[in-house]
């Protein structure tokens, strides 16, 4: 049963990922930098405030020079990761129950949920965050729990003095881990204080360097403190009591998948895991690894260095599933010692559908999931139509938020960089009708617009109006279009006749420039 859950996990992110779909905002965002940045370049900070590990990025940079810049091969260290972990989940959840079967919950839950599905078949590094905790994890309860072998210690201190380098979530568990495991080796007499000091020297020191590098690769990036700031601590007691309901049931609807009503209530399954694993003696000293990235990703919360929310946690998501298979485990063992064992069976299978009902997410919850809420917009589409069309003269202008989508699928597709502009918000808002506008611009021929329906230029205003609204004193729009949730009109010379423009705020221009150029240049000279 384990197994089988483990590989309808696997089937579910390889069907995604062979879909090839198109790079989404994320994914644009950081392959940009990617496909254009040398090895040097790469390691220091990339374009638009992204942030990855300097190791999986040359590890990106590896694959996608053996086997080209597409889709699927931007996607395949993911795939593999994504994938990866489901079997360690499976190894780490059978080393704490008693009854195979429960084990089966974890990896269950893992394979379905939609997040973990999704960001399994995106270039992103996400699924690293997860197999390199989840595989720490596993080999901190085979360093506490096994016979002392030389392999898997090299492996343990190996593993903490490269997994940083890796991955962001790995360097933020990987101490406590750590610390956990040397103090139980401590107590127990299997190792002396200094003895654990010296042999955490090396890769304490590797952690600590790749910890500084990224904190300083984060402050030349000051949009994303902002972005993040809803999942750091702010402000007062009332508001800190505020913001405490509003992350924990956040992580419980995003990361773990549970219904709305229930997120914060079945928060309590995970806890009661921990509480039975602690009391049973054979697990007591380990039980406390599965929590500890959790608290760990609490903790940086609590004093603003990383933010607790979304897919910067899916780390911790592993370790509480395995809690959560460790509660109906230990339900199970408490009613087969008041009844028969095929009693216990049955109530056990009984909790398991209950759960289902609230925290389990079907294949076509799934399949719904991933089709319309993650990933949706579909630049590629609508760049493979204006190429269709496109003719000398023409000029293309974007959205600010939509140039990652130019500079990764322009120079794909061949359409030419000197006549791609982007539009971007001006601090005056008036809104007015004759808008000035660039010459580079009114020149052409033909005018395209594109711009992606989730990402706006004015806040609470549509980009798709915004962007039209400047031109139509002295254009009118002949062509509209929404490719895949990005919206594509052609303008024409010549106002609409018998319609009066509407009024609406003007807009700067730039051209779209290559990666690494300003989120807001200098606006073009106007007519």
């Amino acid at each position: 049963m384990v197994w089988a859950a483990v590989l309808a996990g696997i089937v579910a992110r390889v069907d995604l990922w062979w879909q090839g779909r198109a790079f989404w905002r994320d994914e644009l965002a950081l392959v940009q930098s990617l496909d254009t940045y040398s090895l040097r370049k790469l390691l220091g900070p990339l374009s638009d405030t992204q942030s990855a590990p300097p190791a999986w990025l040359l590890l990106e940079r590896l694959v996608t020079t053996a086997f080209g810049t597409g889709e699927r091969a931007y996607r395949l260290i993911p795939l593999l990761a994504g994938c990866a972990t489901l079997v360690l989940v499976a190894l780490l959840a059978r080393k704490f129950v008693r009854h195979t079967w429960t084990a089966a919950i974890p990896v269950l839950a893992l394979a379905t949920l939609p997040q973990l599905v999704f960001y399994s078949a995106q270039a992103k590094q996400y699924t690293t965050d997860m197999l390199l905790v989840t595989g720490l994890l596993l080999l901190g309860v085979g360093m506490l729990r096994g016979e002392p072998s030389r392999r898997r210690e090299v492996a343990w201190y190996a593993l903490i003095a490269i997994g940083p380098w890796f991955s962001h979530g790995f360097m933020l568990a990987a101490p406590l881990l750590a610390a956990w495991v040397g103090f139980v080796q401590w107590r127990g007499g299997v190792r002396s204080l200094l003895g654990q000091l010296a042999r955490l020297a090396v890769p304490g020191v590797s952690l600590l360097l790749a910890a500084l590098w990224a904190r300083h690769l984060t402050s030349l990036a000051p949009d994303f403190a902002w972005y993040w700031k809803p999942f750091m601590r702010v402000g007062d007691r009332g508001r800190f009591l505020h913001w405490n309901r509003f992350l924990w049931e956040d992580f419980g609807i995003r990361e773990l998948g549970f219904d709305r009503p229930w997120a914060l209530v079945l928060l309590a399954v995970p806890v009661l895991g921990l509480a039975a694993a602690c009391a049973r003696r054979w697990s007591r000293s380990t039980a406390p690894l599965l929590v500890l990235p959790l608290i760990t990703a609490y903790a940086f919360a609590l004093v603003s260095m990383y933010p607790f929310g979304r897919r910067l946690v899916l780390f911790c998501v592993p370790g509480v599933l395995v809690l959560a298979g460790i509660a109906v485990d230990a339900l199970v063992d408490g009613v087969r010692r008041l009844a028969p064992s095929w009693a216990a069976q049955v109530v056990g299978l009984a909790v398991v559908l209950a759960l289902g009902l609230v925290a389990w997410t079907t294949p076509v919850g799934l399949n719904q999931d991933l089709r319309y809420q993650y990933g949706v917009d579909d630049y590629r589409v609508a760049l493979r139509f204006v190429k269709a069309r496109w003719k000398p003269g023409d000029v293309l202008v974007v959205g600010n938020g939509d140039r990652v989508a130019f500079r990764v699928y322009g120079p794909r597709l061949g359409l030419p960089a000197d006549r791609a502009y982007r539009a971007m918000r001006l601090l005056d808002e008036t809104k007015r009708v004759g808008c000035p506008l660039p010459t580079g611009i009114t020149s052409a021929g033909r005018i395209w617009l594109m711009t992606g329906d989730r990402v706006s230029i004015y806040p609470r205003d549509r980009s798709r109006y915004t962007v039209i609204v400047p031109f139509l004193d002295r254009y009118h729009r002949v062509y509209f279009a929404d490719k895949g949730h990005v919206t594509i009109q052609v303008l024409m010379p010549g106002p609409a006749r018998g319609v009066e423009p509407a009024k609406g705020r003007c807009l700067g221009f730039a051209p779209v420039g290559p990666p690494g150029t300003p989120a807001r240049p200098p606006a073009l000279p106007v007519d």
